[in-house]
């Protein structure tokens, strides 16, 4: 009886290794990790045989990660932006998954301090002036911080860039005038007939406490009308 049975592992094995299989059924998945079977089938049994299968990654649709805090204000004086980003990676889209739907960054309305700015003119007529003498510019069309009488003094917190602007015309005596920084001339305008005119725009650093001011220079002269503008602002 013992003889039978091991006759009939034997037969059952050398079946199964050489017997005729049915072909793998497909993948039980479309996507990612599933199994297939296939069958051999014996006199008295179907023996299954189970096998796993691999297809590719199922979509993943992207999914926003946490918003970045606001950045800095893009300003340092006057109405700017403050910025924040996130980024599509919680998780990001994969095997043709949806990208993330929305912005990846915002904004929103920051006001700092003003900035610092001034224009002044002259009166209208002829103004004469001795060499060295400072130009009072009285008539002041804008001056939110630091302008009196001629000259422009920076206020603590308002040290930086100025955008600083000199316009002369003179009278019936051709003129020299200077833009200072604390005594240290910076530009020269000139003008070489009457009532011809010169201009100068520039960019200076000015720390708190500086002065600037416009100086009669080399000689005396008159200048004539509102076409005489001291002018200055903070950009950075």
């Amino acid at each position: 009886m013992n003889q039978q049975i091991l006759i009939f592992c034997i037969l059952l094995i050398v079946q199964t290794v050489n017997g005729n299989w049915t072909k793998w059924t497909s993948c039980s998945v479309t996507c990612g990790r599933g199994t297939r079977v296939r069958y051999l089938r014996l006199p008295t049994y179907t023996v299954k045989q189970t096998a796993g299968c691999t297809k590719i990654g199922c979509p993943v649709d992207g999914n926003w990660g946490p918003w970045s805090i606001f950045g800095p204000c893009s300003v340092t004086c006057g109405t700017g932006l403050y910025y924040r980003n996130r980024i599509c990676n919680d998780p990001a889209p994969a095997h043709n998954g949806k990208p993330c739907d929305g912005e990846e960054s915002s904004s929103e309305i920051c006001n700092t301090k003003e900035c610092a700015a001034f224009t002044a003119t002259l009166p209208g007529g002829v103004h004469p002036y001795q060499n060295g003498a400072f130009i009072g510019y009285p008539i002041k069309l804008l001056n939110n911080s630091g302008y009196s009488n001629g000259i422009f003094t920076v206020l603590p917190g308002m040290g930086g860039v100025y955008l600083v602007s000199v316009t002369m015309m003179s009278g019936s005596v051709t003129g020299h005038t200077t833009l200072r920084k604390n005594g240290a001339i910076y530009v020269w305008l000139f003008t070489n007939k009457e009532y011809d005119m010169a201009s100068q725009t520039i960019n200076i650093q000015l720390a708190e406490g500086d002065r600037i001011w416009v100086q009669m220079t080399n000689q005396a002269s008159s200048l004539f009308d509102v076409y005489n503008t001291f002018s200055a602002i903070r950009i950075v």
